[in-house]
């Protein structure tokens, strides 16, 4: 017998005296609609039905219409967990097997049976508000809605179906959130998720196969934070996106997720009189775009503050959400930083500018990953140039393109055969100053820089020095103090390792010194400090830890665990270049475990190379510990690393995934298993992977071109080569989606192995 029908539940509840179990239902009167039947709200596995009591409190009755292995488990976990850790913005439930009859049968079916909401679904109350143009009121949602999600993460509850629907507004203004079929509380993590909800509330890549998690809500969060936001700034969207095309959602379609440079939502989210709204909209579909896994927590200290009042003009900007330069969000009138002003004077995009307030790239080109993208200009190459901004600082690299980057009439080329030819200038990189024109094709862009006033400038040099000249003493004793500093065992442009001991204890520290960039003032080598924090706590086997970390003579330092037997680099030239398999199948696993862990603490290395993958003896066995967690790349942000990525250092460029280059500021955890695949690439061929030696290390890094493993050395086993073949797919969304994922596949193909 087939489970009963909405139909049949309608029918049942007409008699709720011989519907229900429960004495308190056989009493109650369910609600009708004009034509005298039981009124129903249907969803997407049950139906609801109004009962009211005999003193005139509803309850809402939810009858489900189809069958579902686990819900009894699933609701007695929720049940137990909410007793002692419910939320305002939940009601009280109560899961009841056998609880509804059914008229074909008269066999007894579960019930959900939770206290009535009197409200409006989100849509509906944003609707009118919208209509009514009252973005205030929905700015009041804004608010409400960030103290709903963040109470939901204190108390590890993921609701598992956020979306307009299951999101009510009483008419006291509370909103209140019901159908727990999807919920998740720590007990249930891990678990098959039982519903995987409506589109675009849902990340892409969420299916029938994502684990129950208390994340789960991560990017629901984020969608319907955005929507109300932007609705705030600007309630006319509603007619626009919503409204005048009968759409059912709030505000987002999945086909603006699915290709952003179509979205006229998102050109429109560009234009937000929030700035804030503007670089929302930038992050939200940089998520989409990513692992599920790598969407943030939807927290107070994650998003911008709204404009209180807009100067300027609108920037209309490219659609291309992995830029990261939030144009339109960077461009602050009253800002005394300072800035990188990108204007096109010339050109398809005329009008078109971009403002760089901090370090970071910017590429133009055809291709969809550019930041300036000219689709349908022949002389423009697929990725044309690329400019490092460090503000009022910036370099511009040609990047091998067919017909060169014009600066001041000048041509810049980084083929060697057309500066043999006598046509342009050998030298690919220039510096770039005030009012210099770039030229590509037939677009022509201005540069522009503003730097602080003279006045500011004075006063934050004075602020710095004050702050920086009288630190006082250290509150205690730093291990810093304590160390006998021996030889130096390693350097790279950016740093000098030496090994040093502890003249109290006697414990071997590596200790490692950053190298100070002239205009990083105290103040800002401190915020690096705040941002290393996290990995100051980091405590696995294969990661190295950091012992202590400070500022010395107006230097980062780090106290790192030491390593006794060396890194890879070190250990490969030992070696003839290259490792037996049996070693790269007991050290990449290790790797692998170590990302995971760090990648769950939200935590992405963001700079692997040979170098610091360091190698220990331990208990008679070497392991493998990797070292510097997000250094580099927070280095890199804080502009206290120099030009790092127009630099000629063609080691930089060896282990660097394209996304680098084009997203610079972003750390994604695919970026960091595509830096591990090349390395124990060249670990088994003693080859690179993606060799720059005879081509421009930038335009190399961006095109990188890889041949298969086993085209390179036969000898690697095909499950094996499988694997490091598809960590290295030059899109980000090819390969492996989580460093876990990719340690299954590497284990399932060491054990085809022979002898495996």
């Amino acid at each position: 017998m087939p489970w009963p029908f909405a139909s049949d539940f309608s029918t049942i509840v007409q008699q709720p005296q011989i519907a229900f179990r429960d004495p308190v239902l056989k009493q109650c009167r369910i609600e009708r609609n004009s034509l005298n039947q039981p009124r129903v709200w249907s969803g997407q596995f049950a139906v609801v039905y109004k009962a009211l009591d005999t003193n005139g409190k509803a309850k809402a009755v939810r009858a489900f219409t189809t069958e579902a292995r686990h819900r009894r488990d699933h609701y007695a976990r929720i049940t137990q967990y909410l007793k002692d850790h419910s939320a305002r913005c939940l009601v009280e439930f109560e899961y009841r097997e056998d609880a509804i009859r059914s008229p074909k049968d008269g066999k007894w079916y579960p019930l959900v049976v939770m206290d009535w909401v009197e409200g409006l679904t989100l849509t509906d109350w944003v609707a009118s508000k919208c209509r009514k143009g009252k973005g205030a009121s929905i700015a009041k949602a804004v608010s409400h809605w960030l103290k709903l999600v963040e109470d939901l993460n204190h108390r590890q509850i993921a609701h598992g179906d956020l979306q307009h629907g299951n999101v009510l507004v009483t008419f006291q203004g509370r909103l209140k959130l019901v159908d727990y079929d999807g919920m998740c509380v720590p007990s249930l993590a891990g678990r098959p998720n039982t519903e995987i909800g409506i589109r675009p509330y849902q990340h892409p890549l969420r299916n029938e196969h994502t684990q129950m998690s208390p994340d789960l809500d991560r990017f629901s969060a984020w969608v319907i934070y955005v929507a109300l936001r932007a609705l705030a700034a600007d309630p006319t969207l509603w007619h626009r996106h919503v409204e005048q095309t009968g759409y059912d959602r709030l505000l987002f379609r999945s086909e603006d997720f699915q290709d952003q440079s179509a979205s006229n939502l998102y050109r429109d989210l560009l234009a937000s009189p929030d700035h804030g709204v503007r670089s929302l909209a930038a992050d939200l579909f940089a998520f989409s775009g990513g692992p599920l896994e790598s969407v943030p927590a939807l927290t107070s200290k994650s998003i911008p503050e709204p404009s209180p009042r807009i100067t300027g003009h609108v920037v209309a900007g490219s659609t291309n959400p992995k830029s990261r330069l939030d144009r339109a969000a960077r461009e602050r009138a009253d800002s005394n930083a300072a800035q990188m002003i990108l204007e096109i004077v010339e050109g398809p995009g005329r009008g078109e500018r971009f403002v760089i307030d901090h370090h970071d790239t910017f590429v133009a080109g055809r291709a969809a990953d550019c930041h300036l993208r000219i689709p349908d200009d022949p002389r423009v190459s697929r990725h044309h140039f690329l400019l490092e901004a460090l503000p009022p600082l910036a370099c511009l690299r040609d990047l091998g393109s067919r017909n060169g980057t014009w600066v001041n009439q000048v041509l810049h080329l980084a083929q060697p055969e057309a500066a043999d030819a006598g046509v342009g200038s050998p030298n690919a990189l220039v510096e770039l100053k005030h009012d210099d024109v770039i030229r590509v094709g037939q677009t022509q862009i201005r540069v522009s820089v503003k730097s602080p006033s003279v006045a500011t400038a004075k006063g934050v040099r004075a602020a710095n020095s004050a702050e920086d000249g009288n630190p006082g003493p250290p509150a205690t004793e730093r291990l810093f103090d304590r160390l006998e500093v021996g030889d130096e065992i390693g350097t790279s442009y950016l740093a000098a390792v030496h090994r040093a001991v502890d003249t109290r204890s006697g414990q071997v520290v590596a200790l490692k010194t950053v190298l100070r960039q002239p205009d990083a003032t105290d103040a800002v080598l401190r915020r690096v400090l705040v941002d290393l924090a996290p990995t100051q706590q980091f405590r696995h086997p294969n990661i190295a830890a950091v012992l202590e970390a400070g500022i010395s003579n107006g230097s980062l330092y780090f106290a790192n665990e030491f390593c006794d037997s060396g890194n890879l680099e070190q250990v490969l030239d030992q070696r003839g270049g290259r490792l037996m398999l049996a070693h790269v199948r007991t050290f990449m696993p290790q790797c692998l475990d170590a990302l995971d862990w760090a990648h769950q603490q939200g935590i992405v290395h963001g700079h692997l190379t040979p170098r610091n993958l360091l190698f220990h003896q331990e208990g008679g066995a070497k392991i493998c510990r990797i070292s510097d967690f997000s250094v580099a790349r927070v280095l890199d942000r804080a502009g206290c690393a120099g030009m790092s990525a127009t630099a000629h250092f063609r080691s930089h460029f060896r282990f660097t995934p394209p996304e680098r280059l084009t997203r610079f500021r972003e750390s994604l955890p695919e970026s960091d298993l595509w830096s591990l695949a090349a390395i124990f690439y060249l670990a088994l061929t003693g080859r690179y992977a993606n060799d720059v030696s005879n081509r421009d290390p930038l335009a190399a890094a961006l095109h990188p071109e890889i041949a298969p493993i086993r085209d390179v050395e036969r000898l690697v086993p095909p499950s094996v080569a499988r694997v490091i073949d598809r960590a290295l797919a030059i899109e980000v969304e090819k390969r492996y989606r989580s460093a876990a994922e990719m340690r299954t596949h590497l284990k399932r193909a060491f054990g085809l192995v022979r002898g495996g």
